[in-house]
């Protein structure tokens, strides 16, 4: 969608708001159309424009009342959020997310600009709506429904001409707005592709949005061009199970000549061949596109939410060590997938969507993370939702296997070289060809096996000990919880295997930081009890596990579960009591409280300040690696620690350090 360019010279607009002012006319071109528009509307809706006190902010039983109507829309944006956020640091702006009436549900904001946002206003509970403030972006941007730049003294009201505010509807799968994402900043401060990266990522939040409300039918990427499939800039259609045609994204004029209320029919009425053919085409695996025709023109699709045959799926048999490997309860029947997660914590959710952009684009994966955080679920997840699916997932543990004998579970052997009989054995890598080889612990990798498989990656052939090259082809994920990096410093593993390895670096999140404890606690409680015995969790058991260090993560929370599960009987729900005594004693040693479980903020943030000084003294005072290793940036790390008085001896180190990396 078009929209009017900002104009940037001040004392111009100045003017032109000042005739406003004055005689209810501006020059023509003097401001961007829908400016003069809303000035019009903010002057009939009453706006005083020199008005000094902002109207108040909801109070907080209000404001939970409005958040939590719009619950699903603030978790899908949230990773977004801090998406931007990470961008745009040291910007001095602020993200803010709003319901579709101008309402602030979320903000995200640069230190240095929050106090000035704050006196504005700029925060939850506070509505930019433009019959209370007047031209604003966030407001002018549901009424005008397009992208806009609201820069300095294009706002109405007279304080608020230090501002810039880039803008954009965030429209449902139905074409109605149901929310503003905007970012404002000081109006010396605005960057012009400020309003490209709003755009964008309102796209990704309408992509998950469309994705979400029709999880249960069929949807379709859909795009002229094959590349584009997966893309912010391709266009979803959804379809009932029978072919019938639900809603398209709002993109979708531009691409297919439709939009949502303009057409009703069936697949074969927008596309060349039958809906059940091209369903089990894309579904068997031969294929993950098709190329179609429509209006006389090709045109590519795709499933959105990639199904795999079920005789495909690694496992699919379920044996027990394989039933442990999930996050959410799922029927045995389908697939772990990054849609099948069911995360909803923040950072969590970003490293999805990280992992989502990598799919089919042959980049290396390397996942960090402590010991039992999931990082082999989450590989196997990645491989299962993409074009690899239907292929193996070969997964290998580097510290599991005597040095001896690695290279010929790695490479394979041929003609007793290993044992002493006379047979041919292909390695994990041949037995990967067509699928993903999952590296776990690579950081404990001999380096001479470091070199053998630096030749692999390289060529794209592998050589048996006593064989011949033979040809692969390999997406490598890579797990361990080390910091490679450092063991790259340390010369115990080799830089340019580790820049091979490493197209994309993924972080999980210890257990203990996530937010969604209590979700994926009642998760794995509904799976270990099952349908036939239902058996859940009191709430001084959910408020321990909150608390809980977790030093095992989500490893030791399956554990804990199904051992408490096993102590309840019939009928009753799991308490304290049922917990394991050795759980029970790391809390006990722990700083958190163990008689009267009740959130606080104050508890809150007395946990979070124990994980964080825990965090830095494990990487030995280093905030860099603390920062990498909680999911943060390093300047919410110092600001976190400055806010409590908690600063390690070795700060100065480590920012005569972290000045050297980027040199």
């Amino acid at each position: 969608m078009k929209h009017n360019p900002p104009a940037t010279d001040v004392a111009a607009i100045r003017r032109a708001y000042g005739q406003f002012l004055s005689n209810g006319c501006v020059p023509r071109g003097a401001v961007p159309d829908f400016i003069e528009r809303s000035w019009h509307r903010s002057a009939a809706f009453g706006v005083a424009y020199d008005r000094i006190r902002e109207i108040g902010r909801a109070d907080e039983a209000d404001l939970r009342i409005v958040v939590s109507q719009h619950g699903n829309l603030i978790n899908l944006a949230t990773p977004v959020m801090e998406n931007l956020h990470h961008q745009l640091t040291g910007s001095g702006s602020v993200v803010l997310l709003c319901t579709g009436e101008g309402f602030i549900l979320h903000s995200k904001g640069d230190p240095d600009f929050l106090p000035k946002a704050q006196h504005i206003a700029l925060k939850p509970g506070v509505s930019w709506a433009e019959n209370q403030k007047g031209t604003n972006a966030i407001g002018t941007a549901v009424i005008e429904r397009q992208p806009i730049v609201v820069y300095a003294g294009h706002h109405y009201i007279r304080t608020n001409h230090f501002l810039a505010c880039s803008a954009a509807p965030v429209l449902d799968p139905f074409g109605e707005v149901a929310g503003v994402l905007d970012i404002t900043c000081d109006y010396r401060y605005h960057q012009r592709h400020t309003l490209a990266l709003v755009q964008m990522s309102v796209a990704v939040i309408q992509r998950q949005m469309f994705q979400h409300r029709f999880s249960s039918d069929v949807v379709f990427n859909v795009h002229r061009e094959q590349s584009y499939l997966g893309s912010p800039f391709d266009v979803q259609v959804a379809f009932s199970p029978d072919g019938e045609f639900l809603a398209a994204t709002p993109a979708t004029r531009g691409h297919l000549g439709l939009a949502t209320g303009e057409f009703h029919g069936r697949f074969e009425a927008l596309f060349d061949a039958p809906f059940g053919q091209t369903l089990d085409k894309l579904r068997s695996g031969s294929t993950i596109q098709a190329r179609l025709q429509h209006g006389g023109a090709p045109v590519f699709l795709q499933l959105a939410h990639p199904a795999v045959p079920r005789q495909m799926i690694p496992g699919a048999a379920v044996e027990p060590a394989d039933r442990e490997k999930k996050f959410s309860v799922e029927p045995v029947r389908r697939v772990l997938t990054l849609e099948a997660l069911g995360a909803s914590d923040p950072v969590l959710l970003v490293t999805i969507d990280k992992a989502r952009r990598t799919l089919g684009r042959d980049i290396p994966i390397l996942i960090e993370g402590e010991t039992g955080t999931g990082k082999e679920w989450f590989a196997r997840a990645i491989h299962n939702s993409g074009p690899r699916a239907g292929h193996e997932f070969v997964a290998l543990n580097c510290a599991a296997i005597p040095e001896a004998l690695l290279a010929a579970e790695l490479f394979g052997f041929e003609d007793g070289e290993v044992t002493g009989t006379k047979r041919k054995t292909p390695g994990k890598i041949q037995r990967a060809h067509g699928g993903t080889l999952f590296l776990d612990e690579i950081g404990e990798m001999p380096l001479a096996l470091q070199a053998r498989l630096l030749h692999v990656l390289q060529d794209r052939t592998v050589v048996a000990l006593g064989g011949v090259p033979i040809e692969v082809d390999i997406a490598v994920i890579c797990a361990t919880h080390h910091r490679v990096a450092d063991l790259v410093r340390a010369g115990e593993f080799r830089e340019d295997l580790y820049y091979r390895l490493n197209g994309l670096t993924l972080q999980l999140p210890p257990l203990r930081l996530r937010k969604d404890i209590i979700e994926l606690a009642k998760a794995l409680d509904a799976r270990e009890s099952g349908a036939a015995r239902r058996i859940g969790l009191s709430e001084e058991v959910l408020q321990i596990f909150v608390h809980h260090p977790w030093p095992g993560n989500v490893r030791q929370m399956h554990s804990v579960i199904r051992t408490a599960i096993a102590m309840v009987d019939g009928g009753e729900s799991v308490e304290r009591h049922h917990l394991p005594e050795d759980f029970l004693a790391q809390m006990e040693r722990g700083t958190a409280p163990t008689a009267a479980y009740v959130v606080t903020t104050d508890s809150l943030e007395k946990i979070e300040m124990h994980a964080i000084q825990e965090t830095i003294r494990h990487n030995h005072g280093n905030i860099s690696a603390a920062a990498r290793q909680l999911g943060v940036s390093r300047t919410t790390l110092y600001r976190k620690l400055k806010q409590t008085g908690f600063l390690p001896s070795s700060e100065a180190g480590d920012r005569d350090s972290t000045a050297r990396d980027h040199r």
